[in-house]
């Protein structure tokens, strides 16, 4: 059951214009559009007010002192690339392939790169689970569409979406990920409290998992906006992990979402190369103590420039 913009207004004792920019931020759990309706469910409850949520905020996340000229130097060439699309998304579709593999091993998830080569090539992988392979094909539809909208490189993309996140596009994208795997997931956030991210571990309060979404989305939107792409990136990446706001493949989605935001920013989405997962772990789990990013990000940075050394074409790379 549904209600409208209005009766949702006079329920939270809101204006209906404040009704509808929530709808329009992904804001409103389980709202759909309707033409130029927003059907809002009966029982969700009125978004908390982010400029209250302003001192909740996480900790103060930092990257320390980073030099990323490098590979500004190298996005740069990469966005002025001249070239045939059809050979570029073929070298981007063998870079996806590696990202999903990582984001597969990060979930615990045992695939290798000719099982992924023989499923993205249409056969079917009897040694691997028919959901393994479904999530599969659901990760590499979802960044292909991203490159499809955004653009990169030679591919300069519909730019027809926003090249943000709301929470209503999280909401999509992690559906999109569970078509065919569970498709009665209305992608409701998990119903349990946590603690924020605190180092120091001296707040013992607890926040429903909705409104630790709420603070990280105002952030994301406020404090993060002007941050390099890379930073943005992981910050977010990080937060989803610790929040875990849906019930299936935490990393997985968490790992897809700091792709979508890299292309965003006119970077190749990478993750870390398999081999050097443990390694990445660590560093998270060092991250989520010290609200210090310095070495996940230059862990990531490298990984940035071994794929852009790789999209890019070789006679680009003279000098640089």
């Amino acid at each position: 059951m549904f209600m409208s913009v209005r009766q949702a207004a006079q329920k939270w004792d809101i204006s209906e214009r404040r009704v509808r920019i929530l709808c329009s931020e992904g804001r409103i759990e389980g709202v759909v559009r309707s033409g130029w309706a927003w059907n809002i469910p009966l029982t969700s409850l009125k978004p908390g007010d982010g400029r209250q949520l302003r001192h909740l905020k996480n900790f103060e996340l930092r990257f320390g002192s980073l030099d990323l000229s490098r590979l500004d130097t190298l996005q740069k060439q990469l966005s002025c690339m001249k070239g045939n699309e059809t050979t570029f998304l073929g070298d981007y579709k063998k870079l996806i392939l590696r990202f999903i593999e990582s984001s597969f091993a990060c979930e615990g998830i045992a695939v290798t790169s000719d099982q992924l080569s023989l499923l993205f090539g249409g056969e079917f992988v009897p040694d691997l689970a028919m959901e393994t392979q479904l999530l599969a094909l659901n990760c590499r539809s979802i960044l292909l569409r991203f490159v499809q909208e955004t653009g990169l490189g030679p591919c300069k993309g519909l730019k027809k979406e926003s090249s943000t996140f709301n929470e209503q596009r999280l909401s999509t994208l992690y559906r999109t990920m569970m078509q065919g795997i569970d498709d009665e997931d209305l992608a409701l956030y998990r119903k349990v409290s946590i603690p924020p991210a605190n180092p120091q571990g001296n707040d013992l309060r607890l926040f429903p998992v909705s409104v630790q979404m709420e603070i990280l989305m105002n952030q994301y939107e406020n404090e993060w906006i002007h941050l390099h792409p890379l930073v943005r990136a992981l910050f977010l990446y990080g937060e989803l992990l610790r929040i875990c706001p849906f019930e299936h493949y935490c990393s997985v989605f968490a790992t897809l979402v700091l792709g979508g935001e890299l292309l965003f920013g006119g970077y190749p989405p990478v993750l870390v190369d398999p081999s050097h997962l443990d390694e990445f772990k660590a560093s998270l789990m060092l991250t989520r103590k010290r609200g210090n990013y310095q070495n996940v990000v230059r862990m990531l940075e490298q990984s940035l420039l071994y794929e852009l050394t790789k999209l890019l074409p070789k006679e680009t790379l003279h000098g640089l």
